[in-house]
């Protein structure tokens, strides 16, 4: 049955959802968190809370990084799902052919070629 924890903190700023998460689950792999608005958190775990749990999950919440649209865009990018994952895998590959030196002229792709080459990348993720 999970164990709850209530936490309040007083920071200034809102933490990072992603790096908050992160910290916690460094303290137990089972660790979840709700933080509705405000100064309220609540940190779900599997197991029993121990004392130096509960101060260490304190510290993590009091010390997270706070949010910005920069770790926020970062979170968004390690969340990218296998299709964009292939078009940036394939667009790095061109890259690399364009800095492998000079083989111009190249000839342009189609958009036929294109969705081709993304989806063939896929299949090797």
């Amino acid at each position: 049955m999970p164990a709850y924890q209530s936490f309040t903190s007083l920071r200034a700023t809102e933490p990072d959802p992603a790096s908050l998460l992160s910290a916690l689950r460094a303290l137990d792999g089972t660790a979840g968190v709700q933080h509705p608005l405000g100064a309220s958190y609540v940190v779900k775990k599997a197991t029993a809370w121990t004392a130096p749990q509960i101060a260490a999950a304190q510290t993590a919440i009091d010390s997270a990084p706070a949010a910005t649209p920069q770790l926020a865009a970062q979170s968004t990018i390690d969340g990218w799902p296998i299709t964009l994952l292939a078009f940036a895998s394939l667009v790095k590959d061109q890259f690399n052919v364009l800095r492998a030196g000079p083989v111009l002229p190249l000839a342009p792709f189609t958009d036929a070629q294109v969705i081709a080459a993304i989806r063939a990348k896929a299949l090797t993720l």
